[in-house]
């Protein structure tokens, strides 16, 4: 497999050597000799960009197996400055005049100024993503822009019953930072692909932060207001909670006149599933929520549903 770019290689400089004597000949043969340097320039310019994207994907063959995703962001970089050095070599071997700069300069660079604006822009905003780690390959992200038409879920209402607020994006895994466009791998196995400008002027969500050691998980869960204590329930609910590392327990809203929200918030190292985090903790709630309706269950009948009133003692009425 190792010889594959290396074949690969010998291939393409043999065969852009035997495209430039060619053209050469012809050239001289038909009295264009002064385009020599010109042709060089050309010939350098596609063969440097061929091999720098044939040494990048070799690189990345290579690295995958030890360093994963980020065997991606290697092998685009040598892609990249491949490019560059070979657009580099090409200007300076070709030797254009001055006087053709001059004379031709102003009208191609306008030409080429507005052909090639959204590849320009696309490439320089890849170099910048790579340069400043923007972000990153293997990173998992929500990109907010509003140049990437996205409507969330807002039916049924229960949908986002939990989340304080919604980051309106699509989420995926970075596994590619192209030189014109970077590939996203989103949670339902779909690619999105995405042109640097855009990625670059964009709001970002990491999900996977290099500042940040903890996030914090909400869950909500609604109580029957005749089941509970409002007094001895956040001790309560700590109490249910043990082995988590609580922040807050709040009275977010009554949902109507017999019910009530609660809050809690739980903090979570960056390197834990906050999934699984979050079932445990609603899981728990749930089994407390059951156990206070059979504790509770005749107060709960008579003042939430308006049933069997006369089951009530006069130690639960007088709670009330």
């Amino acid at each position: 497999m190792k010889t594959v770019p290396i074949l690969k290689v010998a291939a393409v400089i043999v065969a852009s050597a035997l495209i430039y004597y060619i053209s050469l000949a012809l050239l001289k043969w038909g009295g264009l000799g002064e385009y020599e340097n010109l042709l060089r320039g050309v010939i350098i310019a596609v063969v440097g960009i061929t091999l720098a994207n044939l040494v990048g994907n070799a690189v990345i063959t290579h690295l995958r197996p030890t360093i994963g995703a980020r065997a991606y962001g290697v092998g685009n970089l040598v892609k990249v400055i491949g490019v560059l050095v070979a657009v580099f070599a090409a200007l300076v071997i070709s030797r254009v005049g001055a006087e053709l700069a001059v004379v031709g300069g102003t009208v191609t660079g306008l030409v080429l100024g507005l052909a090639l604006q959204p590849v320009l822009s696309n490439m320089f905003a890849g170099l910048l993503i790579l340069g400043t780690r923007f972000v990153t390959v293997g990173d998992t992200v929500r990109i907010v822009t509003s140049q990437i038409p996205y409507q969330w879920t807002f039916l049924p209402g229960y949908k986002y019953f939990s989340p304080d607020y919604i980051a309106p994006g699509y989420k995926g895994k970075v596994v590619e930072i192209g030189l014109f466009y970077s590939t996203l791998v989103m949670d339902t196995g779909y690619e999105l692909r995405v042109p640097n400008i855009v990625l670059l002027n964009s709001g970002v969500v990491d999900y996977t932060p290099r500042w940040s050691e903890t996030q914090v998980v909400t869950v909500r869960v609604e109580l029957p207001l005749s089941a509970i204590s409002i007094n001895t329930l956040q001790s309560e609910i700590l109490s249910e909670l043990e082995g988590f590392d609580v922040v807050a327990v709040d009275f977010t809203e009554q949902s109507d006149k017999d019910f009530v929200i609660i809050r809690v918030k739980v903090k979570t190292p960056i390197y834990r599933d906050w999934r699984y985090v979050k079932s445990e903790v609603l899981k728990r709630l749930l089994a407390y929520r059951e156990k206070k309706l059979v504790e509770n269950l005749s107060r709960y009948l008579c003042h939430t549903r308006g049933v069997m009133c006369d089951k009530l003692t006069p130690t639960q009425e007088s709670r009330n």
